[in-house]
């Protein structure tokens, strides 16, 4: 049967280069995406450590030294034991992370591309994914050292396996360890369950109800299960003792404070800067529903592309929506943007939407705040030096990573459950080991040693015996210790702190003794009871350590969002 060619009907010319134009505008969109990424490396080595990269950090060097407890989101742990051997500050080790975060990245990329292209097609697969990398919040906080960008990284690669495997019993075994791995990593997996309670629904839908795939999908759902409960057995036989109460007590604490559709942390300010700042994201994801809704997809599709999008809604009723959160709930929310993208890809084109979100992250980029990396490297540094060997002692976060936190990581969820009694106090702390180092790195802890009023973020007795304990050393350190007024007559002391301390600046009577200015004493846990006729005396804990030479950095010492 012949053609006759002459006959045949033929495209516009115009129509013809705009279609060779369109299947060649995924190339500018990979090379838009390739940039941003360049664009992004300096965030990733020169960026200040988070606060909570400082406390992830912490947890990876008690697992070196065999004293973290807590199975529960301390797996990614594991895969960093052996950067704590290396030379060099923890600021150091923690950047040396961010490059396996950044791996993270660029696997959620990829199945973001995947994903959305299932959907669509590559260019806007490929346009979903620079929308997510290009959004402020990702572009900043995308490489950070948390259990986010792995998780993201596992959930969305086990999705894009499950919505491409056929129902092969090898590829969703692969799905099921995945999304196994991520339910010990973080227990916010449980917030990706329409995501693939969606694919399920269209790949069932898709494969014409068979019976048999039912049992595919329970299957999958039990081998998540058994992945998890494999995956927590054997992390939590490799730790301290006393893991089961812990693990018992965090998942008490966060199934009844994680969700309330309250805003107690005040955490939802921050959607109104991510859509102001991230409008290419943010207007797509808003209008997904209705895009979605209103074509002519069928039934099923629609029902997928609604459990991708449905992780929104988190924002309204899950409490840790800090703008690091959006890394890990934002991926499957660029995957049901995509009809909308598309949409934009046919008005305006993907070589414009793409420089458009070139754009945004570089406008990120030239906005980002003064680093003050410098700062913290110096700050672990001179604590090194001084504390050789370590030392217990109280902060916000776990900056001196390398040494024993003895108080909560002061998060707002933290100080909350501190403030309802459920850790331990600091007074608790100090008797149960002495603590000779006060990091002044949060606002709160400042308060505590320069004012005397009251401070709402800690409790009274620790407040008073942190008054009563530390006195201002070198920059943010302060020290054991106990200013003498001259010429007061004797006053008593209550030492929290047992341990070696060292007269400063005169001549004192400590218990009756007479001690020259920087004879070293032993004192014990307790009363003492101190005099001296010398102004500026005072009692330092240590074996006469020296105040650092270098000038102490100038604050703050953290980056804002």
């Amino acid at each position: 049967m012949s053609v006759d060619i002459a006959r045949a009907p033929r495209m516009p010319a115009s129509s013809i280069v705009a279609s060779a134009v369109y299947e060649r505008s995924w190339k500018w969109v990979l090379g838009a995406l390739v940039l941003t990424l360049i664009l992004q490396l300096p965030l990733v080595v020169l960026r200040a450590i988070n606060w909570d990269e400082f406390f992830h950090y912490s947890q990876v060097v008690k697992l070196a030294n065999g004293t973290l407890s807590l199975p529960l989101q301390t797996l990614y742990t594991q895969a960093f034991v052996w950067v704590t051997a290396l030379p060099g500050a923890g600021v150091d080790h923690v950047i040396l992370i961010r490059l396996f975060m950044l791996g993270c990245e660029l696997v959620t990329l990829a199945c973001i591309a995947g994903l959305a292209g299932r959907f669509t097609d590559r260019t806007t697969g490929l346009l979903c994914a620079l929308a997510y990398l290009s959004a402020s919040f990702i572009f900043r906080h995308g490489t950070s050292f948390r259990f986010d960008p792995p998780a993201a990284a596992l959930l969305m690669g086990s999705a894009w396996i499950f919505a491409r495997a056929h129902m092969a019993p090898m590829r969703l075994a692969l799905a099921a360890i995945l999304a196994g791995i991520s339910t010990v990593l973080t227990i916010k997996t449980v917030l990706y369950a329409p995501v693939f309670a969606g694919i399920a629904w269209l790949v069932w839908t898709e494969r014409g109800h068979r019976r048999e795939d039912l049992f595919k999908l329970a299957a999958l759902a039990v081998g998540v299960v058994v992945c998890a409960g494999l995956v927590y057995l054997l992390h939590a036989a490799s730790l301290a003792q006393g893991s089961a109460h812990e693990a018992e007590s965090l998942v008490s604490n966060a199934g009844s404070s994680m969700f309330t559709l309250s805003d107690p942390f005040g955490y939802r300010r921050f959607i109104v800067w991510f859509a102001i700042s991230s409008p290419l994201l943010a207007i797509p994801a808003f209008l997904a529903p209705f895009a979605i809704w209103w074509s002519e997809r069928p039934t099923a599709r629609k029902i997928a592309l609604t459990g991708f999008w449905l992780p929104l809604t988190t924002l309204f009723f899950y409490q840790n929506t800090a703008p690091y959160y959006y890394v890990f709930m934002m991926p499957p929310v660029a995957v049901a943007a995509s009809p909308v993208l598309a949409l934009l890809v046919r008005r305006y084109g993907a070589p414009l939407m793409a420089g458009a979100m070139l754009a945004c992250a570089a406008f990120v980029l030239a906005t980002e705040p003064e680093s003050t990396l410098a700062r913290q490297r110096q700050i672990q540094k001179e604590a090194m030096r001084l504390f050789p060997d370590g030392v217990a002692y109280f902060d916000s976060c776990a900056m001196l990573g390398a040494f024993p936190k003895e108080n909560i990581f002061m998060t707002p969820w933290g100080i909350a459950k501190y403030l309802n009694g459920h850790p331990e106090t600091m007074v608790e702390a100090m008797e149960r080991g002495p603590v000779p180092l006060f990091v002044t790195n949060d606002a709160a802890l400042e308060e505590a040693v320069t004012t005397q009023g009251k401070v709402a973020a800690l409790l009274p007795q620790d407040l008073a015996a942190i008054r009563e304990s530390y006195i201002h050393f070198w920059g943010p350190f302060w020290l054991a210790g106990r200013d003498v007024a001259a010429g007061a007559g004797p006053q008593d002391w209550h030492v929290h702190v047992p341990g070696t301390y060292t007269v400063r600046g005169g001549a004192l009577r400590l218990d009756g003794r007479e001690l020259a200015r920087d004879d070293v004493v032993r004192l014990t846990r307790g009363v003492h009871r101190l005099a001296s006729d010398t102004p500026g005396v005072r009692l330092v804990w240590g074996d006469r350590l020296d105040v650092p030479a270098s000038p102490p950095p100038s604050k703050p010492y953290f980056m804002p969002f």
